[in-house]
């Protein structure tokens, strides 16, 4: 009850005040012969109309459409007697010795352009009529020369007129025009009645308040209110844009389609604000709170809104600009329901209204807010509400209707408005054509009414579980894949896959490792003697083996007999360091090793058989292999990732798994490698992609030796000798080769697949120069997920966004985008990547606890398990998923994925007295100050294109000398 009371308390200040202030301060008449200064708000234009002096971001425009017996001469003489009554239309503004002021012309004449477009055809007059408007309403003002308003009068036919004012926001706002047009429907039946002697009483003129606030003192206890509403740190919203924020705003911007909603949600919303005691402001404005946090997912989120400062009965009928901008600051608590946010915005939007009279520009300098040219200072997105709008009657014989024409700009990065007319509520987006793609604003639409239809379902829901899904991305959500035929399905095993190929291809060459190679029943053959030793040793099924062999063909033949005898094989990097080698053996329990006798003092002292892989007969008469019988559920191998807890963990994958996955790429690829060069080591997932898709389909896998990376010529001797067809390697060592080798040494290449870093515009850019004919592929995986489970090619029109996208899901993947509360994320909303489907691991190996955490019941089917990556994405309006970096700690570090909590925990152990350990990333961020050295002002420079470095110069030479100095005084350094 107290609140309540506080609130009516807080309204009843607010209502009051402006009456206080009329009797304590009257407005009167400017004394003559000053320099009139400008209104507080006006000041604010023309300071940003200097610094973008031919942008039109200040431009109003709308159109009224007469329909009857419109008399033009009457209407012409309406227009100019208007124009004569406020001194405001013939004004101007002007800079001496560092003193802005306004100047009224007592002298300056109307100029109405009139167009007949009544014998044009209907196209070429809709044609026509489009190119007068968008010209009328998109060329610029110079605010130094009268008038700042253009009036057209376009006739279509006898019976149909268009009437066209645009004016410098400068002189005018919404409330004006209401009285404009009020004046402008007074003098039109006055003079249609032949009353000539008929005039408008105007006792005040908009220099009189200038001149008025001029001298009235800023309130205290709001400015204060202010300073306290806006003090700590004033956050950016993370709007899930197109483009990269340019470093200086363009201002150009585009206005949505207007969605008008139906009279039944319309009279549901209205009716809800009563119900909930506050008005379809408040109550849209909530709306728009909660649009914005689920698309952004911040809590403490600031919208800017217009509001009148006209706080005497003396201003209501004065033409000009009131408008100032008050920032309603809300935060929002995950816990609320819809209800209580509303709430929670009205005693927001009330505590704002009664302490709206400090101007925007005085908080701005109050605060000493950082300034930008890429953003604006508090709020980055506003809102705006228009009541229903009631146009003044002109005749009985004539029908008025009314629009707003968009000018093409946008002041900020998205405003919504939102206008009540005939009894239905609609929504209009104006956005900045910098940050957003049309596509993107018409989601956002679609998001807005999902939101408005749930919250008038149940306005007691919580605020994270209304629905926010377009139509669209609900059928794109719910439509499930068909799931790819696999062409495997008839094998068990991987291995029994490789042996069909032996059979079909026995000649061909498998395996080449420098002057090495070895064909295909070769390769069977070698792999079943040793299997066969295996299967006279192991203890059980689906036995773990440790793989430790250098790089060579005889690595492939331990592999595949591993496989063969029906057990699972763990890759053991001989240059690991001794203490990971030994976790890993105990911690996967393995018995045995199939290994090279120079490393045989690395299991000494664990009790494991070993197999050395120069000591098989391959003199043995028999290679009939004792086949084991295997199910696609038994493992296939075992690798070994980085681990948050400080521990690496298993990753145990099926034959299933590896199958699915290998089989997709027969699906995806065009293509399948002759000849495939393997640059990864086999403890790394990667590598499965080049050795299992090319030894199940018969081409040739190229091993490359240790550490070639550091040597590009020789990976390019590599590809041309062995002819190379395929290959996947890192983004970066991509980039490398590129600059380096010469084309002709690639020319065997037709696929290049990179993986285990961000694929960037810049590879791509020079990709499509130096070998245009090469598929370039990006693709994305875990290694719980079987290597890749999203994928996509590379296209010049990619060239186009900011990133390079990692594709739509394959091989049976399922990918999610989700929230922190597991729900859907709408299009460009990053979420984090979830993955399920046949290639998903069943978790970690011998870690229920690890698996518990991130292998999760899948929330929307409660029979299938789902990956947590840890990975951020996003959905591009095309349906295709962008990177977005990591949710946690982990990083790559050439490939590699790293967990900054194991090199914590590693730097701890040198020194029991360290508690907390800090690892330091180099992120080469540039930082700007005013000492900034030459070269690194060139390079930030070089970032902005010849465009808008010709717009910024042409600005500058614009300025005349008292501008210049003006504005350099202004900003502070």
């Amino acid at each position: 009850m107290k609140k309540e009371s506080e609130k009516t308390s807080l309204l009843q200040r607010w209502k009051n005040k402006g009456p206080k202030n009329s009797l304590s301060n009257p407005i009167e008449k400017v004394p003559l012969g000053i320099k009139i200064p400008l209104s507080h708000g006006q000041q604010r234009l023309w300071f940003l109309q200097q610094m973008y002096p031919k942008n039109t971001f200040y431009n109003y425009s709308e159109t009224y459409d007469f329909v009857g017996k419109l008399n033009e001469d009457i209407l012409i003489e309406s227009l100019k007697r208007v124009y004569k009554d406020h001194d405001i239309l013939r004004t101007t503004y002007h800079i001496e010795n560092d003193v802005i002021f306004q100047n009224v012309d007592p002298n300056s004449e109307l100029k109405i352009d009139i167009y007949d477009l009544s014998a044009l055809s209907a196209e070429d007059k809709k044609n026509r009529y489009e190119a007068i408007s968008e010209a009328d309403s998109t060329k610029h003002f110079d605010l130094t020369k009268p008038p700042l308003i253009r009036v057209t009068l376009i006739k279509k036919n006898t019976t149909e007129y268009t009437l066209q004012i645009t004016l410098h926001h400068i002189i005018t706002d919404q409330w004006s025009m209401r009285i404009f047009r009020e004046h402008l429907a007074d003098y039109y039946k006055a003079l249609s009645l032949k009353n000539t002697d008929f005039t408008k009483k105007i006792v005040l003129q908009y220099t009189d308040y200038a001149y008025w606030q001029s001298k009235t003192e800023i309130d205290k206890d709001s400015l204060d209110y202010w300073k306290n509403k806006l003090s700590g740190d004033i956050p950016i919203l993370n709007l899930p844009t197109d483009y990269n924020r340019p470093l200086r705003s363009t201002f150009k911007g585009a206005a949505s389609f207007t969605q008008t909603y139906s009279k039944e949600l319309s009279n549901n919303l209205l009716s809800l604000a009563k119900e909930l005691n506050t008005t379809p402001y408040v109550l849209t404005l909530s709306v728009y709170y909660v649009f914005l946090y689920r698309y952004c997912g911040q809590t403490d989120i600031l919208i800017g809104s217009p509001i009148t400062n006209r706080n005497q009965k003396a201003l209501e009928n004065i033409l000009g600009f009131f408008i100032d901008t008050i920032i309603v600051r809300t935060n929002v608590d995950s816990s609320m329901s819809f209800t209580d946010l509303v709430s929670k915005v009205r005693e927001n939007t009330l505590e704002a209204f009664a302490n709206k009279d400090i101007p925007f520009e005085v908080l701005v300098k109050e605060l000493k807010v950082d300034r930008s040219l890429a953003i604006n200072p508090f709020f980055q997105v506003m809102f705006l509400y228009f009541p229903e709008l009631k146009l003044p009657d002109f005749s009985s014989d004539i029908n008025v209707t009314h629009k707003l024409v968009d000018t093409k700009v946008s002041k900020f990065d998205l405003t919504i408005y939102i206008s009540e007319e005939n009894g239905h509520l609609s929504s209009t987006f104006e956005y900045s054509t910098d940050l957003f793609q049309e596509k993107t604003i018409e989601r956002f639409q679609g998001s807005f009414k999902s939101l408005l239809e749930g919250i008038v379902s149940n306005p007691n829901e919580n605020i994270l579980k209304l629905p926010i899904l377009t139509k669209t991305e609900k059928q794109f959500f719910d439509s499930e894949e068909r799931p790819i035929s696999n062409h495997f399905s008839e094998f068990k095993g991987i291995h029994n896959v490789i042996e069909n190929i032996s059979t079909l291809y026995p000649n061909n060459t498998a395996v080449t490792y420098k002057e090495d190679s070895i064909t295909y029943k070769a390769l069977n053959d070698k792999a079943n003697i040793l299997a066969n030793q295996l299967l006279n040793n192991t203890q059980t099924s689906n036995e773990i083996i440790a793989l430790c062999i250098d790089r060579s063909v005889d690595m492939i033949v331990g592999l595949l007999a591993i496989l063969k005898s029906g057990c699972a094989y763990l890759p053991i990097d001989p240059e690991y360091p001794e203490q990971r080698i030994n976790f890993i053996l105990n911690d996967a329990k393995v018995n045995s090793v199939i290994t090279q006798q120079r490393f045989a003092h690395l299991f000494k002292d664990h009790n494991i058989r070993q197999f050395h892989i120069e000591k098989v007969d391959e003199s043995e008469r028999t290679v009939q292999l004792r086949s084991p019988d295997i199910k696609d559920t038994d493992l296939a191998y075992v690798i070994y990732t980085s681990g948050s807890t400080g521990k690496p963990k298993g990753v145990p994958i099926s034959h299933k798994n590896i199958m699915n996955s290998t089989a997709g790429r027969l699906d995806f690829y065009d293509k399948n490698p002759t000849a495939f060069l393997l640059l990864s080591s086999i403890s790394f997932d990667s590598s499965k992609a080049g050795i299992f898709w090319t030894l199940c389909t018969g081409g040739n896998l190229v091993i490359t030796e240790k550490h070639v990376e550091q040597d590009i010529e020789q990976i390019a001797h590599i590809i041309e000798q062995h002819k190379i067809s395929h290959t996947l390697m890192l983004p970066s060592l991509y980039q490398v080769i590129l600059e380096n080798i010469e084309i002709n040494k690639l020319k065997s290449l037709t696929t290049v697949m990179v993986a285990g870093e961000a694929c960037s515009k810049q590879l791509c850019n020079t990709h499509f120069k130096i070998s245009p004919n090469v598929s370039l592929y990006n693709e994305y995986g875990p290694t719980e997920a079987s290597v890749w489970c999203i994928a996509h090619k590379i296209e010049k029109e990619d060239l186009e966004r900011e990133h390079i996208p990692i594709g739509k899901p394959v091989a049976n993947a399922k990918i999610y985008l989700l929230d922190n509360n597991k729900q859907k994320v709408p299009f460009g909303v990053l979420g984090e990547i979830y993955v399920g489907g046949q290639g998903l691991s069943k978790g970690y190996l011998n870690r229920s606890d690890l698996t518990s955490l991130a292998f999760l019941e899948n929330p929307f089917n409660t029979n299938e398990k789902l990956y947590k990556t840890g990975d951020l994405g996003k959905y591009r309006n095309d349906g295709t998923i962008e990177f977005g970096g990591r949710i946690d700690q982990q990083i790559k570090i050439r490939g590699f994925r790293v967990e900054l909590n194991e090199i914590e925990k590693v730097i701890k152990t040198y020194n029991t007295t360290i508690k907390n350990a800090i690892v330091l990333i180099d992120d080469d961020v540039k930082y700007l100050s005013n000492d900034i050295p030459l070269n690194d002002l060139f390079d930030v420079l070089k970032k902005i294109n010849d465009d808008d470095l010709n717009a910024i110069f042409s600005y500058i030479q614009s300025l005349n000398n008292d501008e210049k100095e003006y504005l350099l005084n202004q900003i502070e350094v």
